[in-house]
């Protein structure tokens, strides 16, 4: 369980420093809503930042704790777009 919330409070500093390096660097970018914008540029970003998110999430919650390796898991085989 303190491995959990551990894990948790990470994550949540990593969101409010995200969301701060926004307000400070892309503040029209909510407004703008780029990435909803079929074939845009901003949109194939998104997903890319979103699949390296969830790859970054689903390598915290598999790895076990002290341990430098990574666990294998089947989500993701692909070498086509690195981890960030």
């Amino acid at each position: 369980m303190a491995r959990e919330c551990t894990e948790i409070q990470k994550l949540e500093k990593r969101i409010r420093e995200t969301a701060a390096w926004l307000r400070e660097n892309a503040p029209n970018c909510v407004q703008e809503s780029k990435h909803l914008d079929e074939g845009s540029q901003e949109r194939a970003y998104w997903h890319y930042g979103y699949l390296v998110a969830l790859r970054d999430v689903l390598r915290l919650l598999t790895v076990e704790e002290g341990s430098a390796n990574q666990k294998a898991y089947s989500a993701d085989n692909s070498s086509s777009f690195p981890m960030a």
